[in-house]
């Protein structure tokens, strides 16, 4: 069904594109099309956007910040088309004066074991870690600059004194001008928490507000309702970026997650047993599975087998 969509896709694309290039009927009455053919429609209105790189040049410059392993190379490409096709409809819709009344909604997400990096139409960049999804809404940049994230991600906000930048995460959110910072809102963690680099950010959650300094951590916990303000190591937090993770006494579950946003394998464990237990240390991505339970397994907290595509941990 997924194939027959991406067909459908193409053809209406090379209906726009290429000369002689005809389109079924069916596919002309669908919503794909005739937001499409409004798209082209304008395009006289921006003729500047004729200088724009070709599409192999272009995606040269995006592969360059993404790390796709050999399987889902051509994945990224087509994924890379769509998002330049969504920035270029967004910036028609802008100059035309043309609004959606319920603005849709694009969702880009960072496949397991990945890392993405994406520019948003403001000038603003993000950098997902892996399974980590970002949405906005298709007028973004022409009345918010609204965000919503789930997993991990490390923003670089461009300055708009005017329209502050605001980031949901789960039961909370947070208020930027213009500021580096990362957050952490895995679902069914339990909580979020936010690192500010550079600038300065506003929290909110439970009703409560903080306000960050460059090299404060905010962590909200759901089930008490806490919110909690220390100070970090900035460089260890965006290890993420390098492949790495720097732990502080962090309990075994919320590792093993990490870890199986990393591998395609899978972990059987007990929660509850190996909550007992907390690890410090660096855990490095570039390293094999294998390599990383093994060093975990050298506290001589847990005991860990592999049995084919499956990893055994227990604690002793």
């Amino acid at each position: 069904m997924e194939e027959k969509v991406n067909t459908d896709q193409d053809q209406i694309v090379s209906h726009f594109h290429e000369e002689g290039v005809a389109v079924p009927k069916h596919l002309k009455e669908t919503s794909d099309y005739k937001e499409t053919e409004k798209i082209f429609s304008l395009q006289k209105q921006v003729a500047f956007l004729h200088g724009l790189r070709p599409e192999d040049q272009l995606w040269k410059g995006i592969e360059t910040r993404i790390k796709p392993g050999p399987a889902i190379q051509h994945w990224f490409r087509y994924a890379a088309v769509i998002i330049l096709s969504f920035a270029l409809g967004a910036l028609l819709i802008y100059l035309s004066g043309v609004r959606f009344h319920e603005p849709g909604m694009a969702s880009i997400s960072s496949p397991r074991g990945q890392i993405t990096s994406l520019k948003l139409f403001d000038g603003s960049t993000v950098w997902l870690n892996s399974e980590g999804t970002i949405r906005y809404s298709s007028d973004f940049n022409t009345g918010n600059r609204e965000v919503y994230v789930e997993g991990e991600a490390y923003f670089e906000v461009t300055h708009d004194e005017k329209r502050p930048f605001i980031v949901h995460l789960e039961n909370s959110w947070i208020k930027v001008f213009g500021t580096s910072f990362n957050v952490k809102a895995y679902p069914g963690s339990g909580q979020v928490e936010a690192v500010l680099m550079e600038g300065k950010i506003g929290f909110t959650g439970n009703n409560q507000s903080v306000v960050l300094e460059p090299c404060e951590r905010v962590v909200f916990f759901f089930g008490s309702g806490e919110i909690v303000k220390d100070q970090v190591d900035l460089e260890k937090t965006l290890a993420w970026k390098k492949g790495k993770y720097y732990y502080s006494n962090e309990k075994l579950p919320a590792i093993v997650r990490q870890l199986q946003r990393w591998y395609d394998v899978e972990f059987v464990y007990d929660e509850h047993e190996l909550s007992r237990y907390n690890f410090t240390g660096v855990i490095n991505h570039d390293k094999s599975i294998r390599y990383n339970m093994e060093l975990i397994e050298l506290t001589n907290k847990i005991k860990v087998e592999f049995e084919g595509d499956k990893v055994i941990i227990q604690g002793r």
